[in-house]
């Protein structure tokens, strides 16, 4: 338990009248203030907690984001196929050998600091670069010349997924489900020849069955005792993924080509904005009935996001710019004192 600077005042007020009156010895006095200053809780003190996620998070995607650029250069990979002059089936080879030690090491490194959550997860997705480069390879060495690589993609979520689910790694997990996305994107767009519509929809709309997907499979996992600690990350995944598949309905509508949407007006599209709202305040409701506050607190988000892209969509070229800008000042400054209103009652309850 941890006590704030007033708290600690009211203690040591109280002490110091328990002492003046003779209720308690100096001895015990000088204990009782001994203990109260370990619980002692600055509010200034940084928050070192959330630099190491922020951390650990641009590590990662910056990690990622240089394996991307180095697959899609021909000239750095073609480096890579001269350092490793061999047959694409012995890269994918020792590119699998190359993860054992790499996972082996993580999970070492887990169980002799497990308090350390963000550094061990991270070093997970050295492993994880290691299969995709392995399976990327076998994906070359069995390649017929018709092009079907999405295949590959599908073949490292499942990867990915028996990974996570082995090593109770979060983060592998995560690969997995990013995984499954672009699977899912690719393998859509392959068998619609790359058109842009694949049985009628486009891609935020094919991706909000596959957020629907996602978010009725964390509710499942909840009941799988193996799957259970992954039950969350799937969940807030799906939703995350369902709610910005609508933001970009809500904008484009079910049009695939812009050329296409060009020629609509922004009214025209006005039920797929309701379609968001109505979603984001079915998660509203659903979090403050079950106290759910990650899907509330999401539900809010995309509701603040559908009324100002809206608000951007129809006043961005009828209103004069100050008057624009003020309103969206205003309007911010509302919500931000509102926030502060409501932490600080949730703040006063807690201390209750």
């Amino acid at each position: 338990m941890k006590i704030d600077k007033k708290e600690a005042e009211l203690i040591e007020k109280l002490i110091h009248h328990w002492e003046k009156d003779q209720l308690i010895e100096p001895q015990k006095a000088n204990q009782l203030r001994e203990n109260y200053r370990t619980l002692v809780h600055d509010n200034r003190t940084f928050d070192w907690q959330n630099l190491a996620f922020i951390a650990f998070f641009f590590a990662i995607t910056c990690l990622v984001l240089a394996v991307v650029l180095l697959l899609v250069d021909k000239w750095l990979m073609q480096l890579l196929n001269t350092l490793l002059d061999t047959s694409d089936l012995l890269k994918a080879f020792l590119f699998a050998l190359l993860a054992v030690p790499l996972y082996w090491l993580a999970l070492r490194r887990r169980r002799k600091h497990p308090e350390k959550v963000y550094s061990n997860e991270a070093l997970f997705l050295f492993g994880a670069i290691t299969v995709a480069f392995s399976l990327v390879y076998l994906g070359m060495y069995f390649n017929n010349g018709s092009g079907y690589f999405p295949m590959v993609i599908l073949l490292t979520a499942i990867s990915y997924g028996i990974i996570g689910i082995a090593m109770a790694s979060k983060l592998t997990w995560i690969f997995c489900l990013l995984t499954l996305a672009v699977w899912f994107g690719t393998e859509t767009g392959y068998r619609s020849g790359w058109e842009p519509y694949f049985l009628h929809m486009n891609y935020p709309l094919r991706f909000v069955l596959f957020g629907l997907v996602l978010l009725f499979a964390g509710k499942w996992f909840w009941h799988k005792t193996r799957l259970q600690e992954f039950s969350e990350i799937t969940y807030i995944t799906g939703l995350l993924g369902l709610f910005l598949a609508l933001w970009l309905l809500s904008i484009f509508g079910n049009y695939g080509e812009l050329d296409a949407w060009y020629q609509v007006s922004r009214i025209s599209l006005i039920y797929w904005s309701i379609l968001f709202g109505v979603g984001s305040a079915l998660a509203i409701m659903y979090g403050l009935k079950y106290h759910d506050e990650r899907t509330k607190d999401i539900g809010v988000a995309f509701l603040l996001l559908n009324l100002y892209t809206r608000y951007f969509e129809f006043f961005w070229d009828s209103l004069h710019k100050v008057i624009f800008f003020t309103i969206l000042a205003v309007s911010f400054w509302l919500i931000g004192k509102q926030a502060e209103n409501l932490w600080n009652i949730h703040g006063d309850k807690n201390k209750r």
